[in-house]
Order: structure tokens, then sequence, then C-alpha cells
């Protein structure tokens, strides 16, 4: 751009100080803080240790409902969930979810796989 004849020559820019930053360091511990976001939740917190105890204390709330279909092709109710031979449904229990494995559906009963243990659970007598 060219200056116009008579014009003021421009001002000088003002000093600009530079602003000097400091480095922000986080310390992760578990033990110690909350989360700002989730104040009231325990995610930092150290987990329990899982038992096999814990599993068995939940497999009582597995009731065996109904058993269905041939003999080559059995059907069994479990805590209103139909399953079948070899197949592996997710129970929830409060906060926990409990993995199940069908090992076998029989004439009166079914037996699962709860965490490396086998259980047989049987038909209620009055059915």
């Amino acid at each position: 751009m060219l200056p116009r004849l008579g014009a003021a020559p421009p001002a000088a820019l003002p000093q600009v100080d530079v602003a000097i930053s400091t480095k922000s360091i986080f310390t992760d511990d578990p033990k110690f803080g909350k989360d700002p976001f989730f104040p009231h939740s325990n995610r930092r917190g150290i987990p329990d240790p899982v038992s096999p105890i814990a599993s068995l204390t939940d497999v009582r709330d597995l009731v065996l409902k109904g058993i269905s279909g041939g003999k080559d092709r059995r059907l069994a109710l479990i805590n209103n969930r139909t399953v079948e031979n070899g197949e592996e449904l997710d129970f929830k229990f409060g906060n926990r979810t409990l993995k199940v494995h069908c090992v076998e559906i029989r004439e009166k009963s079914v037996v699962i796989r709860v965490d490396g243990q086998s259980k047989e659970l049987f038909l209620r007598q009055n059915l």
C-alpha cells in the first residue's frame, strides 16, 4: 500500500510483553482425588478382588423353570431366558454380570459351568 501525500507516518505498534506459560503437571493416583466430572463415581477406587465364592452366591439366584424339545435338541428355561447345549449367557445380579455356560440339558436338570465350576440345576418338584 502506498502512503498518501501529506499523510502522517503510521504510528509505531505498541510494545507487547510476551506471556510466559508454565507447564501443568497432573498426578494420576487412584488413591487420591476424585473425578471432577463425576465426583460421586467410584471408578477411581480400587476394585474388590473377585473370588469364586462370590459367583457361587449368584448361582443360587439361577432357577431352572422348564425344559422343552426332543432328545436331539433340548431347550432349557433359566430365569426366563432360553438356552441350549453349548450356549453361554450373561446374567446380571446387581452390579455383577455372571457368565453361565450350558454344558448339558438332561431329562429333569441342567448342568452349567460358572467360573470353571460345574453346578446342576434341577426342576422344582411341584412342576
